[in-house]
């Protein structure tokens, strides 16, 4: 269910449903929101499971936040808000960069594991995407295509139609802010000194974020697991739930 709380001032909206921990808390990509994780979270019902709105988005207040290291503030004071003992970051895309900034920034005894989907320790955006979002926030047109490689092949066309309508709650300006701080990010050279379990997930069709970018990321968190899905694409979190619902059961448990 979707639950409201008032954290410093801001209305902060966010997915929970109570079952054992640790907790997952899923925090989504560039340009999206809560709804990324629905079908993933909805084949882990035993679990204590998050996932949260950045700033800007699906009734979270805004005004969007510029970096990954403001999205991790934020993040932490969620957690420091809403969590009680043990738990895991859950990354999608800018959300793994996210997660991957907790586990530097701010550790924690609670803190058991991150999990890395279609993310990488940098994340370059085509300057295409970033004009693009930006010509659109101008001019007040629809949200644009999104880029090749963002679904496999043979996705189920309801699968697509259903997440673009989800979409749509983030505003173009919100987007527009996404992948700027997603082309900042860089933590290519921080990454042993990561010491939460991590798992590593990426697909082989992934044009965003391609498996080279989890390849080593693997090379060089000391504690990690690592899966490349064949065919996948960017969007593994909704195409390959069954997948992903059986590393993660175990994952930090």
């Amino acid at each position: 269910m979707v639950e409201t709380r008032q954290i410093d001032g801001r209305t902060v909206t966010f997915r929970h449903e109570s079952g054992r921990g640790p907790a997952l808390i899923c925090v989504h990509g560039s340009a999206d929101n809560h709804h990324v994780y629905d079908r993933l979270l909805d084949a882990l019902p035993n679990r204590e499971r998050y996932a949260i709105n950045l700033p800007g988005r699906a009734g979270t207040d805004g005004p969007p936040l510029r970096t990954v290291a403001e999205m991790e503030a934020f993040l932490s004071r969620f957690l420091e808000s809403e969590v009680k003992g043990d738990y895991l970051i859950v990354g999608h895309s800018l959300g793994g960069a996210v997660a991957i900034e907790h586990a530097l920034s701010s550790p924690s005894e609670h803190l058991k594991g991150i999990v890395l989907l279609a993310t990488g320790a940098r994340l370059r955006v085509h300057p295409m995407i970033l004009q693009l979002f930006e010509q659109v926030a101008k001019s007040g047109a629809a949200i644009p295509p999104l880029p090749p490689g963002l679904y496999e092949q043979g996705t189920d066309p309801e699968l697509i139609a259903e997440a673009s309508k989800h979409r749509e709650l983030t505003p173009i300006e919100t987007g527009g802010a996404d992948w700027q701080a997603a082309d900042s990010f860089d933590r290519m050279q921080d990454l042993a000194q990561i010491h939460a379990p991590t798992l590593i997930v990426a697909g082989t069709n992934d044009a965003l974020t391609p498996a080279k970018y989890a390849e080593f990321m693997a090379a060089h968190v000391p504690d990690n697991e690592l899966h490349i899905i064949d065919g996948a694409g960017h969007m593994a979190v909704m195409e390959r739930v069954a997948e992903l619902a059986g590393w993660m059961e175990s994952f930090g448990s």
